[in-house]
């Protein structure tokens, strides 16, 4: 009798069973259509990324400018924050990216605060608007169109240098930083120390190639005292480049590209501690072009005026009782405008840029 009901039930289930799964197949088609739709997944832009092609991205004159931003992440106090920001203009027909530092502490009359709180405003008020806000930030200093924001946790950085084994860093100069701030212990009282030392480790960098992990890099890039040329915003730009290039090198090497795990973990870390705007087409074609034909790379930065080194620059800082006792650089001419011939000329890569500094 059992055996007669199941074999009644048996077709019912069969059919049951392919309906579902028919509906599932469905389900899953329309979405992955949307997907493919919105993140525009087209044939030409497959056929840009396997032909090299950069076409598909935002341009103008032939350059495609991308903001690259650092946040501490929750484990840091004001974790929000773009504690460093560049601007990567990249000419793909001639080869050429221009890495331009923005000191973070620049003051933006437009919402009154530093340039690096514009990205914590934006996601305030909306969540995916901080890029839109600091893209427009940045763009009212350097005047260029800033077409992408790439931004990545500091967890995320450590992480996927220590996951590729460690990067070979030349160092250009030995350096010491007596005021490197320690992870958590921003709000330490030091026993009534009034000078907080307790909050802050004195790291030491010394010239050679050195191997560096994940912790020990960031420490290298994030410096801002050393004593000397090695503390400014324009020396800690060039070693971050020096970083970004030595990670890109380790990422392509034999050793990484022909180690199917080491790969898969990378692409997990760079997903979950990588932010951006860009769609993944537009992803796609940019990594493509980047590792196909590396451009050569040229490193500026706006500088600001130090009297007691003899330097001058773009910016000035003025008297902290004018912008609410914080420590802020603004425009020494009163405007951006010679910010913005200086971006505009060394992007062209002419010769006579420093002249603007008077």
């Amino acid at each position: 009798m059992f055996r007669r009901k199941l074999q009644k039930i048996l077709p019912s289930a069969k059919l049951g069973l392919i309906f579902f799964t028919i509906i599932l197949v469905i389900f899953g088609g329309i979405k992955l259509f949307q997907f493919v739709v919105k993140q525009k997944l087209t044939p030409q832009v497959l056929w840009q990324v396997l032909t090299v092609n950069p076409s598909v991205l935002k341009q103008n004159s032939n350059r495609t400018n991308i903001l690259l931003a650092g946040i501490g992440g929750s484990s840091h106090e004001g974790g929000d924050l773009t504690d460093t920001m560049m601007v990567a203009s990249i000419d793909f027909t001639d080869k050429d990216l221009v890495l331009i530092s923005i000191p973070r502490d620049i003051w933006v009359a437009s919402f009154k605060d530093k340039i690096n709180a514009a990205y914590r405003i934006g996601e305030a008020k909306q969540k995916t608007a901080g890029f839109i806000l600091a893209k427009a930030a940045v763009e009212e200093v350097v005047g260029l169109p800033i077409h992408y924001g790439v931004i990545i946790d500091f967890s995320g950085f450590v992480s996927l240098v220590d996951n590729v084994g460690g990067i070979d860093v030349p160092i250009e100069e030995t350096f010491i930083d007596d005021m490197y701030p320690i992870a958590g212990a921003e709000n330490d009282l030091c026993n009534g120390d009034i000078e907080y030392k307790c909050r802050y480790e004195s790291i030491i960098f010394t010239k050679g190639t050195e191997h560096m992990d994940g912790a020990r890099a960031l420490k290298y890039v994030r410096s801002r005292h050393a004593v000397g040329d090695a503390g400014t915003d324009f020396s800690r730009g060039k070693r971050q480049e020096t970083v970004m290039v030595a990670l890109k090198n380790k990422i392509l090497s034999r050793q990484s590209i022909f180690d199917v795990k080491k790969l898969v973990n990378i692409m997990k870390l760079a997903n979950k501690s990588l932010l951006t705007d860009m769609l993944w087409g537009e992803e796609l074609v940019l990594a493509r072009n980047l590792t196909a034909k590396m451009p050569d790379i040229r490193s500026y930065g706006i500088s600001w005026d130090q009297p007691q080194k003899k330097q001058l620059g773009l910016l000035i800082n003025p008297p902290t009782y004018q912008y609410e006792n914080l420590w802020v650089l603004v425009p020494k001419h009163g405007n951006y405008d010679k910010i913005r011939k200086y971006i505009t000329c060394v992007v062209d890569n002419l010769t006579t840029c420093e002249r603007l500094y008077e």
